[in-house]
């Protein structure tokens, strides 16, 4: 015990000494500002100090890439919650709430209240993690893919718990998500799965970008005549200040602890995640409710620090296995790992006996980083919030222009802007005619999880290797499951209209709708079935049920409307987003065409001008926003990202007839 407590006292000195302190300071400013920026991401960051760092000496190592970890995580909800952008995917579960709270004009409470959860849950990890690091090994041992993907389920079940006016419809997003999470390439055999000969569809849809498109883009079709993100928040909503996001947390500590022990938890699992903490959390934020749970996804404060504090309590837990087994908990756990090798140390029982200062250092710093990105977030909380005051219709653009440019930086593919502008248009769709979307991202962020796990545990069951009565953490994972489930189903989550908001769905527009999300299921399902032997049973299964429940759906709305219908008005799209929504839909062409940054340049022009009041002055002030659009997404991509872009197809054209 006194080589343990010598070892901390150790780590602890080599952070708070002198000029070292200076390092995670540094660090964790770097680390917030880069997180401000949408797409970029702690991730990003590390592979850039990785290559910056590498004569430096082994200790200040440790504290840059611990305060690199630490401050990475909290900055990315800000954007989540001002501008409903996810700085990173962990952050994603934030949007849900947190912009629900800056629309109701209480922007300044979550900021507060996302920074002090993220100081708590990242100390409750911490503690957490000192105490489990000489007795972890049986623990990780036993987290196999069977123990995985029960804790996968156990955050599905969040589904049944959302208050939600049609269950139906939730089942039906959740299951399209779980569809749409498969398109790519099929675990067990690497066959590629609904790409229709898309190499850029063989990852996947990236999480990232398809958060920005289903949140973002479609949260920007309404921007263009909105002048601001919030109101004033009205005399019956609590004060909005920083104090009071800061009680909010100790008000709900029951949500704070539990999030935070679970999120540590999820975050010693190798290859989990924050996303998936910080979703997994939320649904067990909603279940342990008691009373009215109607407003999760509309602005309550639980619904923002059940995954914040999941998230950095996360980042304690992702340690464990990096630093006892090499195992990277983590994306950002893959750079750390790769600068423990490059630095001399060794994961593993060294880690934990001889170096094991070391680990105190870099545990302490990322400790140290927390605490300090949450002091700096609640002190900027008054001016942060005061962002949500402008003009909203004056930044819009550059917020799109940010957000697509962000999309094709990710990965340097194009293709990831037409997926991201589908899903935005998917997005908007989902919310004007009433289907739910967090059951969607919930099952679609789960979703290649929970598939990647069930096919090794069917390898593992059909070679006679898994005994589940063997194997004690996945029966309690599994008594965590049924108990949710019970509790859920006795506590009646569900919610449900008047008959008049009834009578509502049983318009045109929105039996269309569902109809095309039924030919869509359909679709896959004969593609899946003319190509079996490369489609699993469970991808198959999935699309056959989602095609079936959206057709029930679809019949419904139609009865309904045929009933009912004659006596109402069909809802058309409001007047102000038809303009934003026909020129999302066609950039893609456009951009497929013409190139990125000219069609960057129209998209621009033709979004700022001011049809009703063209005149000759309008028409110049949109060319030259539209030039200057140009210029600057072309430079940036050419001169900056590095990002090399495929020729439009009008050049290509216009080659050959030359040839020709």
């Amino acid at each position: 015990m006194m080589s343990y407590l010598s070892a901390l006292a150790a780590g602890a000195g080599n952070v708070f000494s002198w000029p070292n302190i200076l390092v995670p300071i540094l660090g964790t400013l770097i680390a917030m500002f880069s997180s401000f920026l949408p797409g970029i991401g702690g991730t990003s960051l590390a592979a850039l100090m990785l290559l910056l760092t590498l004569h430096w000496d082994p200790v200040q190592v440790l504290l840059l890439f611990g305060a690199l970890t630490g401050g990475a995580t909290y900055m990315g909800s800000v954007t989540a919650i001002l501008f409903n952008i996810p700085g990173n995917a962990s952050s994603a579960a934030a949007m849900l709430d947190g912009h629900a709270m800056a629309r109701r004009g209480l922007p300044r409470t979550a900021i507060a209240a996302a920074a002090t959860a993220s100081a708590v849950g990242s100390l409750i990890g911490v503690v957490v993690l000192v105490a489990l690091l000489p007795i972890v090994r049986p623990f990780i041992l036993q987290f196999g893919p069977l123990e995985k993907l029960l804790l996968g389920i156990w955050g599905l079940t969040t589904i049944v718990a959302l208050p939600t006016r049609s269950t139906s419809r939730a089942f039906g997003a959740a299951l399209l998500g779980l569809m749409l999470a498969m398109v790519g390439s099929d675990p067990t055999t690497g066959a590629p799965r609904w790409t229709f000969g898309s190499l850029g569809l063989y990852d996947g849809f990236n999480t990232v970008v398809v958060l920005l498109g289903f949140f973002t883009l479609s949260e920007v079709m309404a921007w263009r005549t909105r002048l601001s993100v919030s109101a004033a928040a009205t005399s019956g909503d609590i004060q909005d200040s920083t104090w009071a996001g800061i009680r909010s947390v100790f008000t709900n500590f029951g949500v704070t602890l539990r999030s935070s022990i679970l999120g540590t938890l999820v975050g010693i699992i190798p290859g989990v995640g924050g996303t998936v903490a910080s979703f997994v959390a939320y649904g067990q934020a909603v279940q342990a409710t008691k009373g009215d749970r109607s407003g999760f996804g509309k602005g309550d404060v639980r619904g923002l620090i059940a995954p914040e504090a999941a998230v950095d309590a996360k980042d304690g837990g992702s340690l464990l296995p990096t630093l006892a087994f090499g195992l990277p908990g983590s994306e950002s756990g893959v750079i750390l790992l790769s600068v423990l090798v490059i630095h001399g140390f060794v994961p593993g029982l060294p880690m934990l006996t001889t170096d094991l200062s070391f680990s105190f250092t870099l545990i302490v710093a990322l400790l140290l980083s927390n605490i300090l990105t949450s002091v700096v977030g609640i002190s900027l909380a008054p001016l942060l919030a005061r962002l949500t005051r402008l003009r909203i219709d004056r930044i819009v653009l550059p917020v799109l222009i940010a957000s697509l440019v962000t999309v094709v930086q990710l990965n340097g593919s194009v293709e990831d802007i037409y997926f991201a502008l589908g899903f935005g248009v998917l997005g908007y769709l989902f919310g004007q005619f009433d289907w739910p979307r967090i059951p969607f991202v919930i099952a679609f962020v789960l979703g290649r999880f929970l598939e990647s796990n069930l096919a090794l545990v069917v390898q593992l069951v059909q070679v006679g290797r898994l005994n589940v009565l063997e194997r004690p953490a996945a029966l309690g994972v599994a008594a965590l499951v049924l108990i949710s489930l019970v509790w859920m189903t006795r506590k009646g989550t569900i919610t449900s209209r008047s008959r008049a908001e009834k009578a509502e769905l049983g318009l045109g527009f929105p039996t269309t709708f569902a109809l095309g999300l039924t030919l869509l299921a359909v679709i896959l399902v004969v593609t899946g079935l003319l190509s079996r032997p490369a489609y699993g049973y469970y991808a198959i299964g999935v699309a056959v049920t989602a095609a079936c429940l959206c057709a029930m759906i679809t019949l419904g709305l139609y009865i309904r409307f045929k009933v009912q219908g004659s006596g109402l008005s069909l809802p058309g799209f409001p007047l102000e987003h038809r303009l934003p929504l026909a020129l999302m839909t066609v950039l893609g062409p456009g951009i497929f065409l013409f190139g990125l940054p000219m069609a960057i340049g129209a998209f621009t022009a033709a979004w700022y001008c001011r049809w009703e009041k063209l005149d000759r002055s309008m028409t110049l002030k949109s060319a030259l926003a539209g030039g200057l659009a140009f210029g600057v997404t072309w430079i940036y991509l050419d001169r900056f990202a590095m990002v090399i872009l495929p020729p439009p197809a009008i050049s290509s054209f216009v080659g050959s007839l030359a040839d020709m």
